[in-house]
């Protein structure tokens, strides 16, 4: 269950994005196109900003390109809103079973070290147990013997 829960934070931190990105050749460019002189400022700067989204979003939440209508059946996903709200609900679920998991492992480490003393204790008990009956055999026998 731990490497479970590893493997899947790791997945979830990856970002989707850039790895369809690593596969693309992004073209040099040697021009500069007069579109860009169009441009303001503000549209650059928004256009080179990096995308601050978590990567678990852009898994999971299936969004309407340009705010229009889904391109899928509407029926089969949910509004932005409602998906965001399920899946932040879903991961609040999975991190507390994953702590609910160590506190668990945690309590069983306890128990281990408690059953390993009383098994120590049972055995000097028993070992002072078996000395005594010895000695009692020893001076019944000696007993006997005289």
């Amino acid at each position: 269950m731990k490497r479970a829960f590893g493997r899947l934070w790791q997945v979830l931190s990856e970002d989707p994005d850039r790895q369809q990105k690593d596969g693309t050749i992004i073209p040099k460019r040697e021009v500069i196109d007069e579109d860009a002189d169009l441009q303001d400022e503000t549209e650059r700067r928004v256009a080179r900003a990096p995308d601050l989204t978590p990567p678990a979003y852009k898994l999971f939440i299936v969004s309407y390109a340009n705010g229009g209508p889904p391109v899928f059946e509407p029926s089969h996903f949910a509004h932005p809103e409602m998906q965001l709200e399920s899946l932040e609900k879903s991961l609040a679920a999975i991190r507390e079973l994953q702590d609910d998991g160590r506190e668990y492992v945690e309590r069983l480490e306890e128990i281990r070290e408690e059953v390993g003393d009383i098994r120590a204790q049972r055995d000097a008990v028993w070992k002072i147990v078996r000395t005594n009956a010895v000695k009692e055999l020893q001076n019944m026998a000696m007993e006997t013997a005289l």
